[in-house]
């Protein structure tokens, strides 16, 4: 009987501690240590270098949506999410770059935001989550809540970059450039133990170009359509001038010819959107004029026979002039219009970086002048760097109330069943 009551008591008092150490140490050999990052989340609409602003990256850095789980054992909620918005004027004031002196952010600058969210999460088993950019367009990748506060002008799209050779570069005003994007963002996620995953939306992109480069072809068009009309114009055919404001507007459906995929999502990671502009100028002209030959050899074949007598002859000037303007836009369009632009600026898309365990996903990164004056990341989510589950304590208050309460059922059990031993011995 002795022997069972003794053999009874260690086991029970095995079980408490047993159950004590078990809330204690239930992850293996824990190294997060008190100031261990265990997942961290980041969603930041601006990034990047600026030659004259040397702090540039800190004080983006200030200005994102941060959510961290630090400590050992995790504190706070499970889930720590942040979407403070960026307000720009406040966090960068104004900088000032290129030759003329013009600011880099803002209105009148360089580069314009619209209305523009950012959000980090963090979560205390390892994973966390971040976007920024346009709600809208969030990609699929990431749950975002309801409400997101913005930054930015909503009268505009969600990224407007404008920049010419004249005002950055200086010297001759080659190439000027109005690129508008409606639709901008970028997702990152890591599950508890996974890899990083990243992803962007990139949607409504237009651009308008002008510079001496496209004036100097659209002056060769008007001049042979100014020199037609005279002949044409008083027999009753006016042909119109498809670039008389020395322009050319290239649509989201131009660029996807040119750069050959579906969707602007679809791109291989920093694939430049300005690359493709060359060649979609030189299909537009190319289209424009096309249908302006067709348009004006309409009109003149309707004309009566003596009336065509007379027009012929200056349709067919016409017609040689711009299909020499046709065959002429590799070398007077695409080579000169992409040395231009390269020199101006670059907007990659699907930038993804992984640098001391933070992994990004970059929606848009914008060079002015190469890099070489600014580099500017716009709509970036980061994640990282996230503890596996054997490195995360699972010490904190909830792990602790079970494993308190099962010590205390364990030492009442034992009380319990020690009382009876003592009733049973003293009724013998």
């Amino acid at each position: 009987m002795k022997t069972r009551h003794r053999t009874w008591s260690a086991a029970v008092g095995v079980s408490a501690v047993v159950a004590l150490g078990f809330g204690l140490v239930a992850a293996p050999a824990a190294t997060a240590g008190p100031a261990d990052v265990i997942s961290s989340g980041s969603g930041q609409i601006i990034d990047g270098s600026v030659l004259a602003m040397p702090n540039f990256a800190g004080v983006a850095s200030n200005g994102a949506a941060t959510a961290q789980q630090i400590g050992t054992p995790p504190s706070g909620p499970a889930v720590i999410e942040n979407s403070t918005p960026l307000d720009l004027s406040a966090a960068f004031g104004v900088v000032n770059v290129g030759a003329g002196n013009i600011p880099l952010l803002g209105n009148n600058g360089i580069i314009q935001l619209g209305a523009v969210s950012q959000y980090g999460k963090a979560v205390n088993d390892g994973s966390s989550a971040a976007f920024s950019g346009t709600v809208s367009g969030a990609p699929g990748l990431v749950s975002l809540p309801g409400g997101l506060p913005t930054s930015g002008s909503p009268g505009i799209p969600a990224a407007e970059i404008k920049a010419g050779t004249a005002n950055i570069l200086g010297g001759a005003d080659l190439v000027n450039l109005d690129l508008k994007i409606t639709t901008l963002a970028a997702a990152a996620k890591q599950d508890q133990g996974a890899a990083p995953a990243g992803a962007y939306s990139v949607a409504g992109v237009s651009a308008d170009l002008g510079g001496t480069v496209i004036g100097g072809v659209a002056g060769t068009i008007g001049t042979a359509i100014n020199t037609a009309n005279l002949v044409l114009g008083p027999l009753g055919v006016t042909v119109a001038n498809p670039v008389a404001a020395g322009t050319i507007s290239i649509t989201e459906a131009d660029l996807l010819a040119v750069a050959g995929v579906p969707s602007l999502n679809a791109l291989p990671p920093g694939t430049d959107l300005v690359s493709f502009l060359p060649q979609a100028v030189a299909a537009k002209i190319t289209s424009l004029v096309n249908s302006t030959l067709a348009s004006a050899t309409a009109a003149v074949n309707a004309l009566g026979p003596i009336a065509q007598i007379t027009a012929g002859p200056a349709l067919a000037v016409l017609t040689t002039a711009l299909n020499g303007v046709v065959s002429g836009v590799s070398s007077t369009i695409v080579t000169p219009l992409s040395n231009a632009l390269t020199a101006l600026v670059s907007a990659k898309v699907n930038v993804q970086q992984t640098s001391g365990g933070i992994f990004t996903e970059r929606a848009l990164q914008v060079g002015v002048a190469g890099g070489s004056i600014a580099t500017v990341n716009l709509a970036n989510a980061s994640v990282g760097p996230n503890l596996l589950a054997a490195a995360i304590p699972l010490v904190n208050k909830d792990t602790l109330a079970i494993s308190g309460a099962a010590a205390l059922l364990a030492f009442v059990c034992w009380l319990f069943f020690r009382a009876r031993r003592r009733a049973a011995v003293l009724a013998v």
